[in-house]
């Protein structure tokens, strides 16, 4: 094996490892999740006569992943001779 090869493999385990740790350190809730109706979370996304909701904070992500798409799929591309 190549040294360059086992740094890798050290970091992806590396990475791995804090992951989890993340995930299980976090102190989730305990809730009710049946207590959640659709009409809650179409206040939250859209909004009611008093917020603006969260829609226009999801499109833009949603438009910055799909632009990142597109630019690593056009740096990816072979350029033919």
């Amino acid at each position: 094996m190549r040294r360059g090869d086992v740094l890798k493999g050290a970091f992806l385990v590396l990475l791995a490892l804090l992951l989890v740790l993340v995930v299980t350190g976090v102190d989730w809730p305990d809730g009710d999740m049946d207590a959640i109706s659709n009409d809650d979370v179409s206040r939250a996304m859209l909004g009611d006569e008093w917020t603006s909701g969260y829609s226009l904070v999801v499109f833009m992500i949603g438009l910055l992943l799909l632009v990142a798409i597109l630019g690593g799929v056009f740096l990816a591309k072979e350029e033919r001779e």
